[in-house]
């Protein structure tokens, strides 16, 4: 899916119909308008936006990340140490230094001996977005 598809009511509802009037903040599409500043939009460094725009808008969607800093202990998540691995179904220990841990072996923080019973993984996502 397409950013201009993605956002294609948003951008109706807002009334932009021309790349002119459009700015994107983190990734989302603003009103040009209501922004103070062009450094405030994605692209406001740029001389002539337009070009970035319409490449943003005719880009891939992508879904924003899962900010691991705000998941909550014991929430259920899936794991593996390498893309050929299978999902391990895990639950949500703590995230530190840039890691992601779980629970070893399927326990929660009830369940397990104590605090350094969790394991590291590489890959990790939360278990309501697989499809």
């Amino acid at each position: 899916m397409l950013n201009i598809e993605k956002y294609k009511e948003m951008l109706i509802n807002m009334g932009i119909i021309d790349i002119n009037k459009l700015a994107v903040v983190n990734d989302k599409p603003v009103k040009c308008k209501d922004l103070y500043k062009c450094d405030k939009c994605d692209f406001g460094e740029e001389e002539s936006c337009e070009s970035y725009l319409e490449e943003w808008l005719f880009s891939e969607y992508e879904e924003p990340g899962v900010d691991w800093s705000k998941v909550k202990v014991d929430t259920p998540i899936l794991v593996k140490d390498c893309e050929s691995s299978k999902w391990a179904k895990r639950y949500f220990a703590k995230f530190e230094d840039g890691q992601i841990y779980a629970w070893s072996d399927g326990t929660t923080s009830w369940s397990a001996n104590d605090e350094c019973d969790v394991t590291s993984w590489n890959c990790a996502k939360l278990a309501e977005s697989e499809d």
